[in-house]
């Protein structure tokens, strides 16, 4: 095949199948090629397809899965759809690029070694893994369903009662990581995906844990997203487990009005610091009215800036509202689709992931700093809006969970 590079000297390209072909012929039937540079002469081998439409994968993931479409892509990481030959189970395939993130490998390591210990019905799976000296191909739990917001704004009916179960959800993945001594620190819900079940029901499930670490002593670097991120991670003064409960209780907060607790300027974070720092939490009217007395108080435990009077995940748990006694009384519809689409980026985006599988970024602006312009890391919305049903309330135990 002839072919140009970019507008430079042409180049013969010569292709080696792996096996039968069918046509029309698909690149990723071949295996082995060879380019040959007119300019030149010289001629080079290689063991892999460069076409982005369909990759070459190592043969024991072609061998196990059948490679398909793009999820999603990132500056060092691509995610694709795939299916395992065996089963016909769909999976998603993170292909990170080594050469592309040099220097900050730790934090793939990070990452993959939080992955490989989490076994939980609340959190996105990591099925296997394969290391390459190019690339690490993660072949993850594949989600479908949207996320959080996706769930709310798709909804033709949300009640309290559809909060509660939301929260009992993610207090459960939350219980569990801190069980184990781990940290989320970017608790949010781009992070929260629907997971459909085969019965018809659905559950959140937890994902993207490149800011995830093991907490053995107070943690110091200033990271997450601001709305969410808890008031001693921005005082520097030394954080833990904790901050992911406060991320839960301003998550919870959202799902019952539809805003978040504390509103900075768009052009001054210092403003949002300042609020979250002061923790004065208030629940304006008209747009609480039908939320019960039983929801504002948990919100209140678990925004408490003192940390050793916040809740803890258990105690989230195991609060009424969140074991569904006393809801019966209060099933009104909660109108909080419309004040989420204003205050949230919601809308679908192209070539974004449905897969619920982080694409690492890895960009440099990846923590925050307390003093000038802020930075983050903040992964786009990557989700498709699906109709959703009632989060599901499936009990379980964290014995039950190392045993998937």
């Amino acid at each position: 095949i002839g072919l140009t590079h970019r507008g430079k000297q042409p180049f013969t390209v010569t292709f080696t199948p792996t096996g039968n072909l069918e046509l029309p012929v698909n690149l990723h039937d071949f295996g082995l090629w060879e380019e040959t540079h007119a300019g030149t002469g010289r001629t080079y081998k290689h063991s892999e397809v460069l076409v982005d439409e369909v990759p070459a994968v190592p043969s024991y993931i072609s061998d196990r899965y059948k490679v398909g479409r793009m999820l999603g892509d990132g500056n060092f990481a691509v995610v694709r759809e795939c299916v395992e030959h065996s089963t016909g189970r769909e999976y998603a395939l993170k292909i990170i690029n080594k050469g592309k993130c040099r220097g900050k490998e730790h934090m793939i390591q990070n990452e993959v070694a939080i992955l490989r210990r989490v076994k939980h019905p609340n959190i996105v799976l990591l099925i296997e893994e394969v290391d390459t000296y190019n690339e690490l191909y993660l072949v993850m739990e594949l989600v479908k369903g949207g996320d959080l917001f996706d769930a709310i704004t798709s909804a033709n009916r949300y009640t309290e009662r559809d909060a509660s179960g939301m929260l009992y959800n993610l207090a459960n993945a939350i219980k569990y990581l801190h069980s184990l001594n781990i940290v989320h620190r970017d608790i949010k819900p781009e992070n929260l995906l629907v997971y459909e079940h085969a019965d018809g029901s659905k559950s959140l499930k937890l994902g993207d844990f490149g800011l995830a670490t093991v907490v053995d002593g107070p943690l110091y670097t200033v990271c997450g997203t601001p709305t969410y991120v808890a008031p001693e991670i921005i005082a520097e003064t030394g954080y833990g487990l904790k901050v992911d409960i406060w991320a839960a209780g301003v998550i919870t907060y959202i799902l019952l009005c539809g805003f978040p607790p504390f509103r900075g300027s768009s052009d001054d974070q210092e403003v949002l610091f300042d609020q979250i720092l002061m923790g004065q939490l208030e629940f304006p009217l008209p747009y609480w009215d039908n939320v019960s007395e039983t929801a504002k108080e948990l919100i209140r435990s678990m925004l408490e800036v003192e940390v050793d009077q916040r809740y803890s995940a258990l105690q989230v748990l195991e609060h009424p509202w969140v074991t569904d006694e006393g809801l019966c009384e209060n099933d009104h519809q909660l109108s909080v689709a419309g004040k989420i689409k204003k205050h949230f980026n919601t809308s679908p985006k192209v070539n974004d992931t449905t897969a619920g599988v982080s694409v690492i970024s890895l960009d440099d602006s990846f923590s925050m700093q307390r003093s000038g312009s802020l930075d983050f890391y903040q992964h786009p919305a990557m989700y498709w809006i699906r109709p959703p049903l009632l989060i599901r309330r499936g009990r379980f135990s964290d014995e039950d969970a190392t045993r998937m």
